[in-house]
């Protein structure tokens, strides 16, 4: 009998992970094309605006755009006032979060129920608006301002830094108390009573055990908070009363001076902090959780002793008493003539055409941008969890990274390639729906991501058995099953798109203003009364919007 020469086992070209790629060329292309797409919108702009700083477009390299910025001192001013801003406002943030979360997630009575809606409200307005409140109570000629001058005699102003620091506070607020709320609520509570147990008080528990137990969400929140703050650039062009801020600075450089390069090198210490703590929350501190967080969802809690109770309650009380103030000036404002000087009732504030213009144009904006940041990120969602995909974690990492970049930088990325040949886009309604669009997919992709892990995959090959193929599998089976998450991530998009400004503000033109940014302008004009009832109207829009949100994550479990 013949020997059987040794065969070198060699790999078929459809068993390396470009041939597995390629065995469903529809998906392949698919693919291609929304990486093309990540490229053009999310990295180009930011690449763009690094590049420009270092003068890279005119002509030659140079360092002294950055000579310029550490030269004079008003920028070293305006990076250190955003920096202490977002610390201050940051630390606050967590410390009122902790309270309220402990007093909602420990208590079932219907003021905690209250206090939970309340602690959301924020979400349904831009945060500029508690600028346009805090004028309105402790303006120069404000409400509150006057009692102040009549009591204690001097004048009292809220501009400035500290009236930054509030704003950003009550703006910023519901993305630590989200957070710190669900950790706390998830949280297994056997430990919390076996340090009782031990005779250890409620003080001592919370200190010990439940704070270290819910370390994950609170570094998560101060991370998210500070770097929102850090970006914060409307709030300090309406009550910042000179005060010079990065972003701020930045925009005043574009729109007012046309200096590109000094607002690149603005915007990239704006991208650093922003870029790092990406990172390190993206893989540090993803699925890093403590063992004792339990599956109940908050199914029983150790009720708070009477003095915690006090403590956290009467936190809670005042500062959700003080946010339901802030949404009542902008209320009072849109419906009397001019507030706390002429309380006449009118309805002449909402006769504004220019106005209604703006919202209709936002409202489809908004409305086209979240399905397609849905739509694309339930696409993207199912291909990287079924599909072999090269480098597919360095493509979800630069999806997300478009929710980390501050719409400063990605405003300006977007004028500096999107303002000439190939892509003369900018002034027109397009620009707008891709600037929301890309920064928005990231949400659907999570949210696909997380359900496609709950389909179990049998359901994919059973379809397939029976010969349905991979793209009828798709719209078939997966399709319908994924639209909860679309639904959740659609409303969510709608939502954050219509008060969406720092990143737009560069890219409107005056046939595509926003809703938004009018306000913004009619806020700086001191108009107070019709800011106030293009205000309300938003506001009413996003609440509705927040309301079905929480509908659809009761439903179908899914959550943003």
């Amino acid at each position: 009998m013949e020997a059987t020469q040794p065969v070198k086992n060699q790999l078929k070209p459809s068993s390396t992970i470009w041939g597995r790629f390629w065995a469903e060329p529809w998906f392949a292309i698919v693919t291609i094309v929304l990486v093309v797409a990540i490229i053009l919108f999310i990295v180009a702009p930011v690449l763009a605006v690094l590049l420009k700083s270092f003068g890279i477009g005119t002509g030659q390299l140079t360092f002294d755009y950055y000579k310029d910025f550490f030269q004079a001192s008003y920028y070293w001013d305006a990076l250190l006032n955003s920096v202490l801003s977002a610390m201050i406002s940051t630390i606050i943030v967590l410390f009122l979060s902790i309270n309220i979360a402990l007093y909602v997630t420990r208590s079932k009575s219907f003021l905690s129920k209250s206090f939970q809606g309340i602690s959301l409200l924020p979400l349904v307005a831009p945060p500029f608006i508690f600028s346009l409140s805090l004028i309105i109570l402790f303006g120069r000629s404000g409400i509150v301002t006057d009692y102040i001058s009549h009591l204690f005699g001097g004048e009292f102003s809220i501009y400035g830094f500290w009236g930054v620091v509030l704003a950003q506070i009550i703006g910023y607020f519901p993305i630590g108390y989200m957070l710190i709320e669900s950790t706390m609520r998830n949280m297994n509570a056997d430990l919390e009573y076996a340090s009782q147990d031990l005779g250890a008080n409620q003080w001592k528990t919370i200190g010990s055990i439940t704070l270290p137990l819910a370390k994950s969400g609170i570094i998560k929140a101060g991370l998210l908070v500070f770097v929102m703050a850090l970006a914060d650039f409307s709030n300090p062009l309406i009550i910042g009363g000179g005060t010079r801020f990065l972003a701020s600075e930045a925009y005043l450089l574009v729109v007012g001076q046309h200096n590109l390069e000094l607002a690149a090198v603005l915007g990239v210490f704006l991208i650093i902090p922003s870029l790092l703590i990406f990172i390190f929350q993206t893989y540090f501190l993803k699925d890093s959780s403590v063992g004792t967080i339990s599956g109940e969802s908050g199914s029983y809690s150790v009720p708070l002793s009477k003095s915690v109770k006090f403590s956290v309650g009467t936190i809670s009380t005042i500062f959700t008493a003080f946010i339901l103030l802030m949404f009542i000036m902008v209320v009072l404002g849109a419906f009397v003539k001019i507030i706390g000087i002429n309380n006449t009732f009118t309805l002449e504030h909402f006769n504004n055409e220019t106005g209604w213009d703006s919202l209709y144009t936002s409202l489809f904006v908004s409305f086209v941008s979240a399905i397609l940041a849905a739509g694309i990120g339930i696409l993207q969602g199912f291909l990287f969890a079924r599909k072999p995909i090269p480098g597919k974690k360095l493509l979800e990492f630069l999806t997300l990274f478009g929710l980390a970049v501050p719409g400063t930088v990605m405003g300006i990325g977007y004028v500096l390639i999107f303002n000439g040949p190939p892509f003369f886009l900018t002034g027109t309604v397009m620009i707008l729906v891709l600037n929301m669009t890309f920064r928005k997919i990231g949400v659907g992709l999570e949210a696909a991501i997380s359900k496609m892990h709950q389909i179990d995959i049998s359901m994919e090959e059973a379809s397939n058995d029976l010969g349905a193929g991979p793209y009828k599998t798709f719209w078939k089976v997966i399709v319908p099953l994924m639209v909860p998450p679309f639904a959740a991530g659609f409303i969510y998009a709608l939502m954050t798109a219509m008060v969406s400004i720092s990143s737009v503000v560069f890219l409107i033109s005056p046939n595509t203003n926003l809703v938004a940014i009018y306000i913004l302008n009619l806020a700086e004009q001191a108009k107070i009364g019709l800011a106030s009832a293009m205000s309300f109207i938003m506001i009413v829009i996003v609440l509705a919007c927040l309301g079905l949100l929480k509908f659809v994550e009761k439903k179908t479990g899914v959550r943003i």
